[in-house]
């Protein structure tokens, strides 16, 4: 492996690293200690589950703009059934993740089978699932009586440092990685994004695939807003709906490392915890609050630019190895038979 293809592929940790170094020179007292790192990693762990489902839509090529809402309609119910009803929390667990999938089902159906836009239903489902949440929760904060035990979940660190949602996070993206690079199920979605047509002519079911994509998401969304309550011991009704945008600008900073070109786990989980470090040092400089959409907005447009060069460079990479292994012509006798 060469010297280049190897800052290519790891690109967003060297970033990473400069980032932490350049901090830490700009505020050696605050920005280098435990504190501030357990909680970059605690603060960022939800978006790095939002981050994740939004992947999966876009290996298959498809959309998804409805994660945020549905987390938020997570962190509602999760919070009002915890707080109202005293469920269980295993219970309220499993009712999320259903009607998570059943919204992500929904849209696999428009988009996978009726063939629909993605960015009109998933925004369109997305906009009625924003009123649902207004509906039950009436845009009031639920904060009490959620059980200690359950905010513990999210709340405690392992020795003392390492809190928990980041312990969790790493958990899903290795079982997510697994899944997309070790399995027939992961390779079939890389190969309905790469070609649809060719993917079908192989036996791939595609709107089969698109649907699972989108569940997948969804499910990821409603998982996201669960753990959100356990760390903040609140359900506040549109603290979730600010992590499309991060989000987002995760997916695609992460298809330009580790696997360039590849919408990628790693490259995700390493890109979200990049923008999360780029964001709260600014503010430890002291920058105002509107910078930090500011910055994700240009992060995500850096993203996809670099995203698509990638996929380009990928291209040409390939035609030429295509080139090379066919065999020029000998001679005027091989020409002539030809």
């Amino acid at each position: 492996m060469t010297f280049s293809t190897l800052t290519s592929r790891y690109s967003l940790l060297i970033g990473l690293g400069a980032l932490i170094l350049f901090f830490t020179a700009m505020r050696p007292d605050i920005f280098p200690t435990l504190a501030n790192a357990g909680s970059i990693m605690s603060d960022n762990a939800v978006l790095t589950l939002v981050a994740l489902g939004i992947m999966v839509p876009l290996i298959v090529g498809q959309f998804d703009l409805s994660p945020g809402f549905v987390a938020s309609l997570a962190v509602m119910m999760t919070a009002g059934f915890l707080s109202e009803y005293q469920m269980h929390p295993l219970l309220v667990l499993v009712i999320i993740l259903t009607v998570g999938a059943a919204i992500g089902a929904t849209m696999g159906v428009l988009v996978g089978y009726l063939q629909l836009n993605s960015l009109i239903v998933s925004l369109g489902v997305g906009s009625v699932v924003a009123g649902l949440v207004l509906l039950y929760s009436g845009g009031q904060i639920i904060f009490k009586g959620i059980p200690k035990d359950f905010v513990a979940i999210g709340q405690t660190r392992l020795f003392d440092f390492v809190p928990m949602p980041f312990i969790y996070a790493i958990v899903i993206c290795t079982i997510m990685w697994f899944v997309l690079t070790q399995r027939p199920a992961g390779r079939r979605l890389y190969a309905v994004g790469a070609n649809p047509e060719a993917a079908t002519l192989i036996g791939i079911n595609v709107p089969r695939s698109i649907l699972i994509a989108f569940v997948i998401s969804s499910m990821m969304a409603s998982l996201a807003g669960f753990i959100q309550v356990s760390r903040l011991g609140a359900g506040h009704p549109t603290s979730a709906q600010a992590f499309l945008l991060p989000a987002f600008a995760a997916a695609f900073l992460g298809a330009t490392s580790f696997r360039p070109g590849f919408y990628n786990v790693w490259g995700t989980f390493v890109a979200v915890y990049l923008v999360g470090t780029g964001t709260t040092g600014l503010f430890m400089l002291g920058a105002e609050s509107y910078v930090q959409p500011m910055f994700n907005g240009v992060v995500l447009v850096i993203a996809v630019v670099a995203a698509r060069l990638g996929v380009i460079r990928r291209n040409r990479a390939e035609v030429a190895a295509a080139r090379r292994r066919i065999p020029e012509p000998s001679g005027p006798s091989e020409l002539q038979s030809t």
